[in-house]
C-alpha cells in the first residue's frame, strides 16, 4: 500500500513539476461546489485546504483532467487563464482559492478538482473529484393515475406514475400517508427520451408503478389514503444541498364498506289453479256444516 501511494505521489510530481516531501500528511485540501446546475445558472467553486494563506504558493483548478485556472504567488499577474467550454468564467469574482462559472451549458458538465501547493517546504495536494452535471429542471408535476378510486381495505392499490420531461431523467419515490412505500411493491419501468429538446439537449420521462395491499395499513371502512408520487433529480438529497429539482402530485383513495349480495328467501307460489279448488272445498265444507244444523234441529 505504501509503496503504491508513493508511486502515485510521484507521478503527481511529474505533472505539476512540484516536489513533494513527506511529513505533511496532516494537510487537506477539498473542492466545495454544487454537483447539480440548472442550465444557465452560475456555480461557484471553492478550494478550501488548511494551510496559512502566506505558506500558499500556487493554485490549480481542473476540469476532466485539464487546467482551467491556475494562481502564483508573487508572480504578474498572479492568474493564468485557461479555454473552458460550456461557461464563461466571472473575473470580477475570481480569487486565489475560488472561480464563479457563468451561463454553464451542458458542455460544462464534467469531473472538477483543484490542487494546493506550498513552496518552504515543497508539498502539494490535490483534492477528490468532484462530478458536476447541468440539469434542466421538470416544468410540471408527475402524474399518477389509479385503477380503482374506491376499494376494500382488502384489496390492491394499484396506480402508475410518469415523469415530466427533464434532464437527466428524473427519479421516481412512492409514498403511502407520507410513509415512504418498500421499493419491492414497485416496478420501476426506466426513463424513455421523449420528442423534446431544451437547447439541442434530448429530454426524458420516467415511469413507474405500484401494487400495493391495503390490509397491512389496517384500515376501517371510510377512511382515505393518499398516495403521492415524488419526481427528483437527483434519486437522494445530499445534507449540503437537498434535491436539485423536485415535484410530486398527491391523490386520494377512498376506503368504503363492501356491503353482502342479499340472501333471497324461499317463495311459495301457489297456482291460481289450486287457488280456485281450495275456494270449492271451502264452499262444500260449509254446505255441509250448514246441513248437519238443519238436520239436528229438525230432529229434535
Amino acid at each position: 500500500m505504501e509503496l503504491r501511494r508513493l508511486k502515485l505521489l510521484l507521478l503527481l510530481a511529474n505533472i505539476t513539476g512540484v516536489v513533494l516531501v513527506a511529513g505533511m500528511d496532516d494537510v487537506w485540501v477539498e473542492l466545495r461546489a454544487p454537483r447539480f446546475v440548472v442550465h444557465h445558472h452560475s456555480a461557484t467553486l471553492n478550494c478550501e485546504h488548511n494551510v496559512d494563506s502566506d505558506s500558499l504558493y500556487k493554485v490549480v483548478f481542473f476540469k476532466n483532467g485539464q487546467r482551467i485556472m491556475k494562481f502564483v504567488r508573487g508572480r504578474d499577474p498572479p492568474y493564468e487563464l485557461y479555454n473552458i467550454t460550456g461557461a464563461d468564467l466571472n473575473l470580477l469574482q475570481l480569487s486565489p482559492t475560488s472561480l464563479t462559472l457563468d451561463m454553464l451549458d451542458f458542455t460544462a458538465s464534467g469531473t472538477y478538482a483543484c490542487e494546493i501547493a506550498l513552496e518552504t517546504p515543497l508539498y502539494s495536494k490535490v483534492s477528490k473529484l468532484h462530478d458536476l452535471t447541468v440539469i434542466v429542471r421538470q416544468k410540471n408535476r408527475p402524474k399518477i393515475k389509479i385503477k380503482h378510486k374506491k376499494l376494500s381495505s382488502s384489496e390492491h392499490l394499484e396506480a402508475t406514475c410518469q415523469s415530466a420531461p427533464a434532464h437527466p431523467a428524473p427519479h421516481l419515490t412512492w409514498f403511502i400517508n407520507n410513509m415512504k412505500v418498500d421499493e419491492r411493491l414497485t416496478i420501476p419501468h426506466g426513463a424513455v427520451n421523449v420528442h423534446r429538446h431544451h437547447h439541442g439537449m434530448p429530454l426524458a420521462i420516467t415511469n413507474s408503478s405500484l401494487r400495493f395491499p391495503l390490509s397491512s395499513l389496517q384500515l376501517f371502512p371510510n377512511q382515505t389514503v393518499d398516495i403521492t408520487c415524488l419526481s427528483t433529480i437527483p434519486s437522494y438529497a445530499s445534507i449540503s444541498e437537498g434535491f436539485a429539482d423536485v415535484q410530486n402530485h398527491t391523490v386520494t383513495v377512498n376506503v368504503v364498506r363492501l356491503e353482502p349480495e342479499p340472501t333471497q328467501l324461499p317463495v311459495k307460489i301457489i297456482s291460481s289453479e289450486l287457488n280456485s279448488s281450495q275456494r270449492i272445498s271451502s264452499r262444500l265444507l260449509m254446505f255441509i256444516v250448514t246441513l248437519v244444523c238443519r238436520f239436528s234441529h229438525n230432529f229434535f
